[in-house]
């Protein structure tokens, strides 16, 4: 598929920076050798700071150009060979000085007028943008050096960080984020059906009071999560069965690992009890969670009996893993 709208922006600056020099270079390069020149344009940078401030350090012409010393070196070295360059002892005689040599003294004076060419065709080409470019680059070479871009990302990334979450039991203060976290969810890709309401609406009746367990991911005191361990009748499933049911995060915190927490102490619980079988019923829709599921040791099987949601496509059973079980690793 091909679309007009701009891919690059903001993230991707380097490489619209980089699609400007390989639109530019190319046609300069070409116009260096119709006019008889052997020039590169990654030599300019060193070759225009000696032609216009004179012998200095290598490091001196990264400063100049802002680019790290292994690069300029590389640059240098390249030209030293061509003999367009040399080095000098400085006259305090602590350091190099890098200088143009004869030929490449003679390689500026006939390059001159191709710099004025392209400098005035640049020129051209920002008039022609309507903004003041240089200017604005800059700039935001001065914002760069004030604060670096590993230091603003890093702002970024603390700012973005999901605060720390806890696990905690049921309580009957979070009982309304019991019923809202999860009819959000389950709204929003499926209907409510009685069996949610009865179940929803009445945590203590149809989990709690059946011996089964509440928990919820809360930060700064508000519950953002939530799942349930519901034993299931001996008489349907046999002993120690257990269904991993109502699991629902709040939008904002998807993917920061909140669910996962939330399952891990699920099963936690139910090794701890000694259960024999832990299940979960899922939709094939939902995607990311049975990512999760799978990654948790949960496997899909055939359905013992039918469920009692008409949304239940996918059934899951848990077949645990020495971490969980406090077996030893084969």
């Amino acid at each position: 598929m091909t679309t007009n709208e701009e891919l690059f922006t903001e993230l991707g600056i380097g490489t619209r920076l980089r699609r400007l020099i390989d639109r530019m270079s190319p046609d300069v390069e070409r116009l260096y050798a119709e006019s008889g020149l052997t020039f590169k344009a990654s030599w300019f940078y060193v070759i225009y700071a000696l032609a216009e401030r004179g012998p200095m350090p290598m490091g001196e012409i990264g400063a100049l150009a802002g680019f790290t010393h292994s690069a300029v070196s590389q640059t240098v070295k390249k030209l030293m060979s061509l003999g367009l360059i040399d080095t000098e002892t400085a006259d305090d005689a602590r350091q190099k000085l890098v200088r143009l040599t004869t030929k490449g003294e003679a390689l500026v004076a006939k390059s001159r007028p191709m710099w004025d060419a392209v400098e005035a065709a640049v020129k051209d080409v920002i008039a022609e943008t309507g903004f003041d470019f240089l200017g604005a680059v800059t700039a935001m070479e001065a914002a760069l050096k004030s604060k670096g871009l590993h230091a603003r990302i890093s702002e970024k990334l603390a700012d973005a960080a999901p605060p720390a979450f806890e696990i905690v039991p049921y309580d009957v203060a979070y009982r309304q984020a019991f019923y809202d976290l999860n009819a959000e969810w389950v709204s929003k890709w499926f209907v409510m059906e009685p069996v949610d309401e009865a179940v929803l609406s009445d945590p203590e009746g149809t989990i709690l009071s059946k011996g089964g367990e509440v928990f919820f991911a809360v930060v700064g005191g508000k519950a953002l999560g939530t799942v349930a361990l519901k034993p299931m009748p001996k008489e349907t499933y046999g002993e120690g069965a257990f269904e991993l049911t109502k699991l629902g995060v709040s939008p904002e915190y998807r993917g920061g690992g909140m669910g996962k927490a939330l399952c891990e102490e699920t099963i936690r619980r139910f090794t701890a009890r000694g259960g024999r079988l832990l299940f979960l019923e899922t939709n094939t829709v939902l995607q990311p969670a049975i990512r999760l599921y799978e990654k948790l040791d949960f496997v899909a099987m055939a359905p013992m009996i039918p469920s009692p949601y008409e949304r239940a496509n996918y059934y899951m059973e848990w077949r645990g893993s020495p971490a969980f079980r406090g077996e030893k690793a084969a």
